[in-house]
């Protein structure tokens, strides 16, 4: 399974407002209020980088019609219209169909795939006029899903941790059932149970997409739960941003690194360790979507029970949903916080 990566902190940054708006940390909707800042960054020591992207492909831009940057544009036109680009961005593709927003496609060597739109439809709805250029990444992606399938890809070296919910391991179970071929082996996800509602799956991380990986290709690199905390995440912490944002106010805070990983910073050990040392009581955290990481400490109930509701709505309402659960960070060891 594939998904596209893409920078979008015009999403973050009004959401990180949204979320210490509702736990009364900030001005109510209306009122006038400084810009958010950061309260202090982590600096990231990365030793390598990713090659650049196709996000400043402009060449790109001539696969979509012109009617995807109109306002009031609906969900399932949108997905038309980037199906209509996938499929013609390639020679020889043809689409099978749209469900439930996954585009089928299938390749000229007739093996077929699926494109999720969720992500897309996330970063796009809100931004008519722009669209184009926040697609460049997930109609490059859609090649990677043709390159990869079928091949024996992933190295060690690019092999990143990500924290999922479990219910994706019941959906791709699902998916498997009606795939067949190297599509349906690429549905056999590695994962490991993290705690109650959390996974790890393991991931190869690309410029323009992360790639789930099989548990047959984890096998061959040898790769087990006990990993997950070693190799793979010094890889994720190779492709952060150099500076982790995080924000504050009364005790809450969250924490931004563009978007794809900051789920996944729950097992960075020295990221969680350096927000312990500034909550009193035990560290809690929730992780209602990929790229949502909320955290306090548990001395203050009130401030706990607020940041539970943001957590179970934004795991209702927002994309990509992980858990609805919030969870303690006990030097490395986590379990849920009832």
């Amino acid at each position: 399974m594939k998904f596209s990566r893409q920078l979008i902190s015009f999403v973050t940054i009004p959401l990180i407002s949204s979320l210490l708006q509702s736990c009364n940390v900030l001005a109510t909707a209306g009122e006038q209020q400084p810009p958010l800042k950061p309260l202090f960054v982590i600096k990231i020591d990365r030793s390598k980088t990713l090659e650049p992207s196709a996000a400043g492909n402009q060449s790109l831009d001539k696969f979509f019609a012109d009617e995807i940057e109109q306002p009031g544009l609906s969900r399932d036109r949108f997905d038309k219209l980037l199906a209509d680009a996938i499929v013609n961005s390639e020679p020889g593709q043809s689409l099978i169909g749209i469900k439930n927003h996954a585009i089928s496609v299938k390749f000229a060597d007739g093996i077929t795939a699926d494109t999720f739109t969720d992500n897309a439809w996330a970063f796009c709805k809100d931004i008519p006029g722009e669209r184009k250029s926040s697609l460049r990444s997930f109609l490059f992606a859609t090649k990677d899903v043709r390159s990869g399938l079928g091949k024996n890809k992933g190295t060690i070296s690019d092999i990143v941790p990500l924290v999922r919910s479990d219910k994706l391991i019941e959906e791709t179970r699902t998916l498997k059932l009606n795939a067949a071929g190297p599509e349906a082996k690429s549905l056999d996800l590695a994962w490991y149970p993290i705690a109650p509602g959390i996974v790890c799956v393991y991931a190869s991380d690309s410029p323009n997409s992360l790639a789930m990986l099989p548990a047959a290709k984890a096998a061959e690199l040898g790769l087990t739960a006990n990993d997950m905390k070693k190799g793979p995440l010094r890889t994720l912490r190779s492709h952060l941003p150099v500076d982790v944002s995080v924000y504050s106010a009364n005790g809450i805070f969250m924490l931004t690194c563009g978007g794809d990983f900051e789920s996944s910073l729950i097992l960075d050990d020295e990221i969680m360790a350096t927000i312990k040392q500034r909550v009193k009581g035990r560290l809690v955290f929730g992780v209602s979507n990929k790229d949502v990481l909320i955290l306090t400490g548990d001395a203050d109930k009130t401030v706990v029970e607020n940041v539970r509701q943001i957590v179970e709505r934004r795991a209702r309402e927002g994309s990509r949903p992980v858990s609805d659960k919030l969870y303690y960070w006990d030097n490395g060891k986590i379990s849920l916080c009832p």
